[in-house]
């Protein structure tokens, strides 16, 4: 009796680890790979565009990289997830990711602050990837 009990609780114990994985469904999701540089423009509506740079690098879902425009630069961190590539870091935004294009909205304070819409209208095109080498393919 006192085995069985000990080994039903070792059973959950195991179960239970594995279950405290965090994000192991968004894992699964990544159908889309942002890495490279992506050209684009930030808009408002009745304003010009403002042309906007990022150079982005992907690990599974996570994104790390660096986004640049007149107002200045900064790094940019976040997760795709399907078809979708949110920032938490750098930015606030969600974008939808079709093949060599990007597009979505954004009211973060980096634009905001030099008042420069509420909110933007961000649109990129992929216009370089890095090269793989055979082995990565």
């Amino acid at each position: 009796m006192e085995r069985t009990r000990w080994l039903v609780i070792g059973l959950l114990l195991l179960a239970s680890a594995g279950c405290a994985r965090r994000d192991w469904v968004s894992e699964l999701l990544v159908l889309t790979d942002v890495t490279g540089t992506w050209e684009g423009t930030v808009r408002a509506v009745g304003q010009p565009r403002v042309p906007i740079t990022m150079v982005l690098q992907q690990t599974g879902p996570k994104v790390t990289g660096e986004l640049s425009w007149s107002l200045g630069q900064g790094p940019v961190e976040g997760v795709v997830a399907g078809e979708v590539l949110t920032f938490s870091e750098g930015i606030k935004a969600e974008l939808a990711v079709d093949g060599a294009e990007m597009w979505g909205t954004v009211a973060d304070r980096l634009f905001a602050r030099f008042d420069v819409c509420r909110p933007c209208f961000l649109r990129f095109r992929r216009v370089s990837s890095p090269v793989r080498s055979p082995s990565e393919r």
